[in-house]
């Protein structure tokens, strides 16, 4: 009997999403005065493809669909692969990391105003809002800028981003693999045309695209009982970025006891491993995250509304204990459905964060379609509306952000939440099977 055509084999469908992603390369010389509005119309258009794909999917999974599907996920990545990051001056900051590391100072001591770099910053130039900060990425991370900048300030730009296309691609397959063994296939739309994912890494090309193949891998492995790579695979994402750590407590949680020393020896030997070369050859890779804190604000309602309404030092008396209880909840969450439990803990830190850009919640994605909940498909929908601020940036260096997608950030949290809790969203809430 011949497969049922699904909606997603039509040729007008393929062409509608690669053309929407192309059009992205029109943006800095049609939009210049308004990249983020651009950016923004890019972003919810690709929405409405990835929530039509997902939508006529939904009753299907057969072989044929998830071979197109993928082939489209892979084709939308390489197509950014030539658009030059106009969202974001990030990539030039991973690159000038890279260039300090190897002319032998210490990227987390040495700022790009400093005298002694100024002739690298003739050759690695770094943007203004940069200057007076040293780095706070972790040494994993760093050593991969350090592995880009060898290709000089041009090409080290561009094999930064066919390193990050790929790992997107490689997340791609490893939250297939995941959905297969659960039968859950006809979830694949939301990574495989994830706007966010998309975006964030064939234009912006962030670093936290290496953090969403991190738990990738740890929840593959985790599904097969492979305890040990769990554990590495959670470590390694925490030097690279810190947040994929938070993931080790609901894996804890969720697993037997007596598999409990594999995972903490993978997840701690590697940082301990990690840390200690940067240590080792004489670099300081801590005490920087608070200095970008106190530097930015952006895309965090419940941040903006404790300080228009409190001090700072009573907003950080309800902020700290929050998290703590949001935190515990999480871990009970775990034992039940980790998938839920890791979302939790996960969000926690980026709901209660000063700052949000969108590219933060790249780590997400691998749960929103192992588990799809409406609260984070609007969430990752209404989050880059924080990009209007660019459209002022851009042209006079002013960050000043607006309040209004605050507001529809919030909303959107307060009905996709209830929309949850009364599963008025057909498999939105689709239950999460543990493998212990």
């Amino acid at each position: 009997m011949p497969e049922s055509v699904s909606p997603n084999a039509s040729p007008a469908l393929f062409v509608g999403v690669l053309l929407t992603l192309i059009a992205s390369y029109g943006i800095p010389p049609l939009f210049t005065s308004h990249i983020g509005t651009a950016t923004i119309g890019v972003h919810l258009l690709l929405t409405a493809w990835m929530l039509w794909f997902w939508q006529a999917d939904r009753g299907t999974q057969g072989a044929a669909q998830v071979r197109r599907l993928l082939l489209l996920g892979v084709l939308a990545r390489l197509v950014l692969l030539g658009v030059p990051a106009f969202t974001t001056h990030d990539v030039e900051r991973y690159l000038w990391d890279g260039a300090v590391a190897l002319q032998g100072f210490d990227p987390y001591v040495i700022t790009p105003n400093d005298d002694v770099v100024s002739e690298l910053r003739n050759r690695f130039p770094t943007p203004e809002e940069h200057a007076a900060y040293p780095t706070l990425y972790p040494p994993l991370a760093l050593a991969i800028y350090t592995l880009c900048a060898l290709a000089g300030p041009v090409w080290g730009v561009w094999l930064w981003k066919l390193l990050i296309t790929l790992t997107s691609i490689a997340t791609l397959f490893v939250v297939n693999a995941i959905l297969r063994h659960r039968n859950q296939q006809r979830h694949l739309a939301l990574i495989a045309l994830s706007p966010l994912m998309l975006l964030e890494v064939g234009i912006g090309a962030h670093v936290d695209a290496l953090s969403a193949l991190a738990l990738s891998s740890a929840l593959w492995a985790y599904q097969r009982t492979r305890w040990l790579a769990v554990g590495v695979a959670i470590g390694l994402g925490a030097c690279i970025k810190l947040l994929p750590i938070a993931a080790l407590g609901p894996i804890l949680i969720a697993t037997p006891l007596s598999r409990w020393p594999k995972i903490i020896i993978g997840s701690t030997g590697c940082v301990a491993l990690i840390y200690g070369a940067a240590l080792a050859l004489s670099m300081r890779p801590v005490g920087n995250l608070g200095v970008f804190f106190d530097k930015w604000r952006n895309g965090s309602p419940i941040n903006a509304l404790l300080e228009s309404a409190l001090p700072q030092f009573e907003h950080t008396l309800l902020t700290l204990p929050a998290a703590l209880v949001l935190g515990c909840v999480a871990l009970y969450r775990s034992r039940q459905d980790l998938h839920a439990g890791l979302l939790m803990m996960l969000a926690t830190p980026l709901l209660l964060s000063p700052v949000v850009f969108p590219w933060y919640l790249l780590i997400l994605l691998p749960l929103v379609a192992i588990r799809p909940s409406t609260f984070l498909i609007v969430w990752l929908t209404t989050v880059p509306l924080a990009y209007e601020v660019l459209d002022r940036f851009e042209l006079t260096g002013e960050w000043s952000p607006a309040n209004w997608p605050l507001v529809i950030i919030a909303l959107g949290w307060l009905i996709g939440a209830w929309v949850d809790r009364y599963s008025l969203f057909d498999g939105a809430t689709a239950a999460s099977v543990s493998t212990r």
